[in-house]
């Protein structure tokens, strides 16, 4: 009976997790969706949440197209790097919890976060 002493993994035996004091609701348990878990994810600032957003690309493909920008002008408009955004419309990469917010808000409100990122933020050579 190991347990890993890493300050981020903690590994239990299963022996140890049915000996466990912590009463679990299996009804809730077992009615979890696949939703809930990603919105757990985000809410718990998980490092892997990116690994929920497996559909991330058609929703970026999506709210770019909503706009009727390029990538490129999209990505410039909005302060994201070219190169990541073309990795999450083609799938190669995955938006993070936060970014994902942040993909809501400008779907939502484009026009405040572009007056923000015109204002404050500096393009890094890649962008």
């Amino acid at each position: 009976m190991k347990r890993s002493t890493s300050s981020t993994d903690v590994y239990v035996t299963n022996e140890e997790a049915a000996l466990s004091p912590i009463d679990v609701d299996w009804d809730v348990f077992n009615a979890t969706t696949e939703a809930d878990i990603e919105r757990h994810s985000i809410e718990d600032n998980d490092p892997h949440a990116h690994d929920c957003f497996p559909n991330a690309g058609p929703l970026v493909t999506k709210i770019r197209a909503r706009f009727g920008l390029s990538q490129a002008a999209f990505a410039k408009r909005f302060g994201i790097s070219l190169r990541t955004f073309q990795q999450w419309e083609q799938k190669r990469r995955f938006p993070d919890g936060p970014t994902m917010l942040l993909l809501s808000i400008i779907r939502h409100e484009p026009e405040a976060v572009a007056r923000v990122v015109s204002r404050y933020h500096t393009p890094r050579e890649d962008e």
